[in-house]
């Protein structure tokens, strides 16, 4: 389907300091879907929530959507099935940091999207829809200078289908972050 030009987005936030400083927020997506299968028309929907909090070197993160008719890993991808009909999606993320007594952060995150299928995707072509995407990342940050970092990540993906076959990759990069 095409989209109309405009839509809405909208988001709230709230932080605090002191020994437990932190920030939580919600927000939301909307927008307007034309031209869909049968010419209909629907809203796509999305709806957000997090919160961040740092006690002493330790920082944690969560943050959880979910969602009809905006897909999955990118926004609008496969939002829709071959009827027009919303498909609901949804995820999270997870993610600590500990900075030790060198300035070196350490860090781990996991995040999953999950998307639905419909009643319509039962065919050959609906089985190898992605079902869901999940990434494990562990990392080390160090400060060489105040806009100069040097970063060592090391991550796996693993993407399944909605019939059940996976796809699994592991990747390690090495190098620097130039902040300006």
């Amino acid at each position: 389907g095409s989209n109309d030009e405009f839509g809405y987005q909208g988001r709230a936030s709230y932080s605090w300091t002191g020994d437990f400083a932190g920030k939580a927020w919600v927000g939301f997506f909307s927008q307007n879907v034309e031209n869909l299968s049968g010419g209909g028309n629907d809203t796509a929907d999305s709806y957000e929530a997090g919160v961040s909090a740092t006690v002493l070197n330790v920082n944690l993160v969560a943050d959880g959507y979910s969602g009809e008719g905006i897909g999955t890993t990118a926004l609008l991808l496969n939002g829709y099935d071959d009827a027009g009909k919303a498909r609901d999606s949804d995820g999270g993320y997870v993610q600590a940091t500990y900075v030790i007594p060198t300035g070196t952060k350490l860090g781990i995150s996991y995040g999953e999207s999950k998307l639905d299928s419909n009643a319509a995707d039962s065919d050959t072509l609906g089985q190898l829809l992605v079902k869901e995407n999940e990434m494990l990342t562990i990392g080390a940050y160090h400060p060489l200078t105040k806009h100069l970092n040097l970063v060592a990540e090391y991550s796996d993906v693993e993407s399944k289908n909605q019939a059940g076959a996976s796809n699994d990759s592991s990747t390690i990069a090495l190098g620097a972050i130039l902040f300006f």
